[in-house]
Protein backbone atom coordinates (compact mmCIF):
# COMPACT_ATOMS: atom_id res chain seq x y z
CA UNK A 1 0.00 0.00 0.00
CA UNK A 2 1.27 3.50 -0.71
CA UNK A 3 2.06 5.84 2.19
CA UNK A 4 -1.03 8.11 2.22
CA UNK A 5 -3.55 5.45 3.31
CA UNK A 6 -1.22 4.31 6.09
CA UNK A 7 -0.93 7.91 7.30
CA UNK A 8 -4.70 8.34 7.32
CA UNK A 9 -5.37 5.02 9.06
CA UNK A 10 -2.80 5.80 11.76
CA UNK A 11 -4.22 9.29 12.26
CA UNK A 12 -7.74 7.91 12.66
CA UNK A 13 -6.44 5.47 15.28
CA UNK A 14 -4.64 8.27 17.14
CA UNK A 15 -7.72 10.48 17.18
CA UNK A 16 -9.95 7.76 18.58
CA UNK A 17 -7.62 6.10 21.10
CA UNK A 18 -5.62 8.91 22.81
CA UNK A 19 -3.24 6.51 24.56
CA UNK A 20 0.30 6.51 23.15
CA UNK A 21 1.04 2.84 23.79
CA UNK A 22 -2.28 1.70 22.35
CA UNK A 23 -1.84 4.02 19.36
CA UNK A 24 1.68 2.66 18.83
CA UNK A 25 0.55 -0.97 18.83
CA UNK A 26 -2.65 -0.47 16.83
CA UNK A 27 -1.03 1.79 14.24
CA UNK A 28 1.82 -0.67 13.76
CA UNK A 29 -0.54 -3.63 13.41
CA UNK A 30 -2.79 -1.60 11.08
CA UNK A 31 0.09 -1.24 8.64
CA UNK A 32 0.38 -4.98 8.13
CA UNK A 33 -3.39 -5.52 8.10
CA UNK A 34 -3.83 -2.81 5.45
CA UNK A 35 -1.12 -4.43 3.34
CA UNK A 36 -3.22 -7.62 3.31
CA UNK A 37 -5.94 -5.78 1.36
CA UNK A 38 -5.76 -5.41 -2.42
CA UNK A 39 -3.70 -2.28 -2.98
CA UNK A 40 -1.60 -0.39 -5.47
CA UNK A 41 2.19 -0.25 -5.20
CA UNK A 42 4.72 2.17 -6.63
CA UNK A 43 6.51 -0.43 -8.73
CA UNK A 44 9.17 -3.06 -8.32
CA UNK A 45 9.03 -4.92 -5.04
CA UNK A 46 12.79 -5.41 -4.77
CA UNK A 47 14.46 -2.06 -4.26
CA UNK A 48 17.92 -3.65 -4.41
CA UNK A 49 17.50 -4.52 -8.09
CA UNK A 50 16.27 -1.12 -9.30
CA UNK A 51 18.39 0.86 -11.72
CA UNK A 52 19.44 4.35 -10.63
CA UNK A 53 16.70 5.84 -12.80
CA UNK A 54 14.04 3.47 -11.40
CA UNK A 55 15.17 4.23 -7.86
CA UNK A 56 15.04 7.99 -8.52
CA UNK A 57 11.48 7.70 -9.89
CA UNK A 58 10.56 5.48 -6.93
CA UNK A 59 11.88 8.06 -4.44
CA UNK A 60 9.96 10.83 -6.25
CA UNK A 61 6.77 8.78 -6.02
CA UNK A 62 7.30 8.05 -2.32
CA UNK A 63 8.09 11.72 -1.61
CA UNK A 64 5.07 13.00 -3.57
CA UNK A 65 2.73 10.47 -1.95
CA UNK A 66 4.09 11.22 1.53
CA UNK A 67 3.78 14.98 1.00
CA UNK A 68 0.24 14.61 -0.33
CA UNK A 69 -0.70 12.43 2.64
CA UNK A 70 0.86 14.82 5.16
CA UNK A 71 -0.83 17.87 3.61
CA UNK A 72 -4.19 16.08 3.53
CA UNK A 73 -3.68 14.95 7.11
CA UNK A 74 -2.91 18.43 8.42
CA UNK A 75 -5.87 19.85 6.52
CA UNK A 76 -8.14 17.20 8.07
CA UNK A 77 -6.69 17.75 11.55
CA UNK A 78 -6.91 21.54 11.55
CA UNK A 79 -9.86 21.54 13.97
CA UNK A 80 -9.06 18.43 16.03
CA UNK A 81 -8.11 18.57 19.71
CA UNK A 82 -5.98 15.44 19.88
CA UNK A 83 -3.90 15.99 16.76
CA UNK A 84 -0.55 15.03 18.43
CA UNK A 85 -1.92 11.49 18.91
CA UNK A 86 -3.09 11.50 15.30
CA UNK A 87 0.31 12.61 14.00
CA UNK A 88 2.01 9.96 16.15
CA UNK A 89 -0.38 7.29 14.83
CA UNK A 90 0.19 8.41 11.25
CA UNK A 91 3.96 8.26 11.67
CA UNK A 92 3.90 4.81 13.31
CA UNK A 93 1.49 3.42 10.71
CA UNK A 94 3.76 4.48 7.83
CA UNK A 95 7.02 3.58 9.57
CA UNK A 96 7.22 -0.13 8.60
CA UNK A 97 7.81 0.76 4.93
CA UNK A 98 10.84 2.96 5.50
CA UNK A 99 13.43 0.34 6.58
CA UNK A 100 12.94 -1.17 3.12
CA UNK A 101 14.60 1.94 1.63
CA UNK A 102 17.77 1.03 3.52
CA UNK A 103 18.11 -2.09 1.37
CA UNK A 104 19.22 0.14 -1.49
CA UNK A 105 22.28 1.15 0.52
CA UNK A 106 22.79 -2.02 2.59
CA UNK A 107 21.70 -4.84 0.24
CA UNK A 108 23.42 -7.57 2.29
CA UNK A 109 22.25 -6.55 5.75
CA UNK A 110 20.75 -9.74 7.15
CA UNK A 111 18.21 -8.04 9.40
CA UNK A 112 16.97 -5.94 6.45
CA UNK A 113 16.72 -8.99 4.20
CA UNK A 114 14.78 -10.83 6.91
CA UNK A 115 12.51 -7.83 7.40
CA UNK A 116 11.95 -7.53 3.63
CA UNK A 117 10.96 -11.20 3.48
CA UNK A 118 8.53 -10.76 6.41
CA UNK A 119 7.09 -7.54 4.95
CA UNK A 120 6.69 -9.04 1.49
CA UNK A 121 4.98 -12.14 2.89
CA UNK A 122 2.35 -9.86 4.44
CA UNK A 123 1.42 -8.31 1.11
CA UNK A 124 -1.42 -9.46 -1.08
CA UNK A 125 0.05 -10.29 -4.50
CA UNK A 126 -1.65 -8.72 -7.54
CA UNK A 127 -0.94 -9.85 -11.09
CA UNK A 128 -3.28 -8.69 -13.85
CA UNK A 129 -4.71 -5.28 -14.79
CA UNK A 130 -8.21 -6.14 -13.53
CA UNK A 131 -6.82 -6.89 -10.09
CA UNK A 132 -4.81 -3.67 -10.22
CA UNK A 133 -8.03 -1.72 -10.81
CA UNK A 134 -9.61 -3.48 -7.82
CA UNK A 135 -6.47 -2.64 -5.83
CA UNK A 136 -6.73 1.06 -6.60
CA UNK A 137 -10.43 1.11 -5.74
CA UNK A 138 -9.75 -0.79 -2.51
CA UNK A 139 -7.05 1.68 -1.53
CA UNK A 140 -9.33 4.65 -2.25
CA UNK A 141 -12.07 3.03 -0.15
CA UNK A 142 -9.62 2.59 2.75
CA UNK A 143 -8.64 6.25 2.47
CA UNK A 144 -12.29 7.36 2.37
CA UNK A 145 -13.09 5.26 5.44
CA UNK A 146 -10.10 6.65 7.34
CA UNK A 147 -11.11 10.21 6.41
CA UNK A 148 -14.65 9.46 7.62
CA UNK A 149 -13.31 8.38 11.04
CA UNK A 150 -10.98 11.38 11.22
CA UNK A 151 -13.87 13.77 10.56
CA UNK A 152 -16.28 11.89 12.89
Amino acid sequence: MVISPHLLIGAAIGLKINNLWAVFILALVSHFLADKLPHWEYGSEDIKDMTKKEFFVFILQVAADSLLGILLLFWLLREQNFWPYAVFGAFISALPDFPLLLLRFFPRAKWLLSYQKFHSANHLKQKNARKKTLSLLSELAVMALAIFFIRL
